[in-house]
């Protein structure tokens, strides 16, 4: 029987039905598929082909000294792209972008020929080499505003500030102790392209704002550290040592004012340094602290009860041991009480003293000292102490230990023992963050630095204070001696060793003293390594030790105390009782105005900051009785105009209606916190400031 033709028909447009059917659905689920499992990854890829990311950097936080004196800022500079796919003629646009930017022809080519979507030509120009490329108008050639590092001081406190690299990333320094902090988020301006790499106009352009880094306000002190800086040079101009280092530090809380090192770089320029130039001398180095450390041994053999005040020692010029003779730097001392073996340095009288404290003895008040770890201090780089184990340390090791030679430390390690020893026996956590704060200026943190625990008694801490003292005024540190001052310290002269040997020819000079004695406010460390000539650290350090406190009593205002002895020495000098003068105000004033008129008034001048133009602050302040020759430290700002400016005068231990009239006479107003006597003014005496400004006065009643 015959098939009917429609039977056939209808089977072969089922099939194709079916056909249809099944690449219909296979094609809607492939679509599903890639819509809704795949869709967000595809959309991702195809933005990332289509369009392009130019970063955009967060400006970094300014650094602030304690007085809010700007150290470190950043500035909004020009960096030049390419976008090769762009670029017309490339080997022409290359010619004209190295003959304005200074750069190799071919390098330049060799950017704008790859197969790159973005590339950098050159980043954080000048403002003259921006606009000259831009008045090029060269295809493919873009712009974007980066920020660049500016240390304004130059060289000032180079090693604690540190740099910051191309990407704004903090390197050395605070900068890169707080650089997460300081560096902020990077924002970015998302661009969209078509296919043959042109910018699409009104096409989809994405900006995410950088979020500003936090700023940090240093306990540095700018007055300070210039006159630190100051000092540095002098020993580098007449001893020409290897490597120099000064701290000071408020041996109550750790607070670092000031910390300078030779040699030293501008973090501006600092690739144009050799690297070691970079290093932290006071911090990264260890050196024998010869008789800087001899207050640590005789203050822990006091603390132990091993020696009293009233022992002698015998000094008859060297003692053996173990076979050894060990020479003292004299030819014999005789016999000396504690206070003398320390006022004169005898070496045999630290050995003594030494081997009643021990070898365990020794070493437990190391370790209390903290000599035997890293003291904390937020800088980076810090090295540890180099000293013989104890289980190995024989008889003759703990000798020389004792007056300071075989173990090694940092600068950082010793003045930290010696700020525990002057302050009541606490020891401190160096540092030089004080807080963090907003663009605007709020204080976001302040930040906490441990203090404790106390290695010595209250008691023996002021009887070494006394004996130190007496160093400066009779012993081996009497050239840092100044009337009034009541200074206390230890000279400090030591052996290198070279290559394992302890050399007979390379010398380590230093002085490590504080004042008032009685009661420490400063703690000054100066270490001269490999000084050129004279060598001794009671001539290469102490005096740079003298001429530094002296000029930062006055800075901080630390009143002078004599005793009978000192009145009558300079009522012998002077022919009077008194021989003072009253400090001028030349705050306003040209620089050179004011040192011609400081020095009419019979007074010493000093720039401590700014090369020239208007005085914004002097020091001591206007209107204080001085004796005759006293050094007045001023700062400048050399752009600055004088305006209306008035300076801040003295108010202290004035009551309210004095102070009121006393700010009203210069133009002043006077808000008052408390009442009784002034105590603290802000802003401080002496300082530049608008007619019309508010000065807040702490008032409190007098002790009886």
């Amino acid at each position: 029987m015959a098939t009917q033709p429609g039977i056939g028909l209808r089977r072969r447009i089922l099939v194709l039905l079916v056909f249809f059917v099944s690449f219909t659905l296979v094609l809607t689920g492939r679509l599903a598929f890639l819509q809704f499992v795949r869709g967000a990854e595809l959309r991702a890829r195809a933005e990332d082909v289509r369009t392009r990311e130019v970063a955009i950097e967060a400006r970094r936080g300014v650094i602030y000294d304690r007085m809010g004196r700007e150290l470190a800022v950043s500035v909004n500079v020009d960096s030049i792209f390419a976008v090769p796919a762009e670029v017309r003629d490339a080997p022409e646009t290359a010619r004209k972008l190295a003959e304005v930017l200074g750069l190799d022809q071919n390098w330049v080519l060799g950017r704008l020929t790859q197969k790159e979507s973005f590339v950098w030509v050159r980043r954080k120009v000048s403002d003259e080499q921006s606009q000259a490329v831009k008045a090029l108008g060269l295809p493919g050639i873009g712009f974007t505003q980066e920020s660049m590092r500016v240390y304004p001081k130059k060289t000032l406190a180079a090693h604690v500030l540190g740099f910051a690299g191309i990407d704004s990333q903090g390197l050395a320094g605070v900068e890169y102790s707080y650089d997460a902090r300081l560096r902020g988020l990077q924002g970015y301006i998302l661009i969209e392209y078509d296919a043959i790499g042109h910018q699409i106009p009104y096409a989809m352009h994405g900006y995410i704002p950088p979020a500003d880094g936090q700023s940090l306000v240093l306990t540095i002190d700018e007055v300070i550290q210039s006159l630190v800086e100051r000092e540095l040079d002098q020993i580098v101009a007449q001893h020409s040592p290897k490597n120099a280092t000064i701290i000071v530090m408020d041996p109550k809380t750790g607070e670092i004012l000031a910390l300078g090192v030779r040699p030293t770089f501008d973090p501006n320029r600092f690739a144009d340094y050799p690297q070691s130039y970079w290093r932290n001398f006071a911090i990264s180095d260890t050196y024998h602290p010869g008789s800087t450390f001899k207050p640590v041994t005789a203050a822990a053999a006091v603390e132990e009860g091993v020696v009293s005040w009233g022992d002698h020692f015998d000094c008859r010029g060297a003692l053996v041991v173990d076979g050894r003779a060990i020479h003292c730097h004299s030819a014999g001392h005789g016999s000396l009480d504690l206070t003398e073996v320390i006022q004169y340095s005898c070496n045999v009288g630290f050995m003594q003293i030494g081997f009643r404290l021990g070898v365990e003895g020794f070493y437990r008040y190391w370790r209390a000292f903290g000599l035997d770890r890293p003291t904390g201090i937020d800088l980076p780089g810090e090295a540890v102490s180099l000293f013989i184990p104890e289980d190995q340390c024989k008889r003759v090791d703990l000798a020389v230990m004792s007056f300071g030679q075989t173990l090694s430390v940092t600068p950082i390690e010793l003045i930290r023992a010696m700020a525990a020893i002057c302050n009541g026996g606490y020891l401190v956590t160096p540092h030089v963050a004080k807080e963090f704060r907003d663009k605007e200026g709020r204080v976001i943190e302040v930040l906490e630095w441990p203090v404790g625990p106390q290695v010595l008694s209250a008691e023996t801490s002021r009887e070494m204070n006394r004996a130190m003292q007496a160093v400066v005024e009779a012993g081996t540190g009497k050239v840092a001696y100044m009337p009034g001052y009541r200074l206390a310290g230890k000279t400090g002269t030591s052996q290198k060793t070279i290559g394992g040997v302890v050399s007979s020819s390379v010398f380590v000079g230093s002085f490590c003293g504080f004042g008032p004695a009685d009661d420490p406010q400063v703690i000054v460390l100066v270490v001269v390594d490999e000084p050129k000539g004279t060598y001794y650290g009671a001539q290469v350090a102490a005096p740079a030790f003298g001429r530094l406190m002296r000029d930062i009593y006055r800075y901080l205002e630390i009143p002078l105390v004599y005793d009978e002895k000192e009145q009558k020495a300079i009522k012998e000098r002077d022919g009077t009782a008194q021989s003072e003068v009253t400090v001028p105000s030349v705050v306003g004033r040209a620089v050179g105005e004011a040192l011609a008129l400081l020095h009419a008034g019979g007074l010493r001048a000093e720039v401590a900051s700014g090369a020239g133009g208007i005085v914004i602050r002097q020091t001591p302040g206007p209107e204080a009785r001085v004796p005759l020759g006293t050094l007045v430290l001023i700062e400048a700002d050399p752009g600055g105009p004088s305006g209306n400016l008035v300076s801040v005068p003295n108010v202290r231990g004035r009551t309210i209606t004095q102070a009121a009239l006393l700010l009203e006479s210069v133009g002043l107003h006077l808000e008052v916190e408390g009442s009784g006597l002034a105590v603290a003014q802000s802003p401080s005496a002496g300082t530049a400031v608008q007619a019309g400004t508010t000065v807040r006065v702490t008032f409190e009643p007098p002790k009886p």
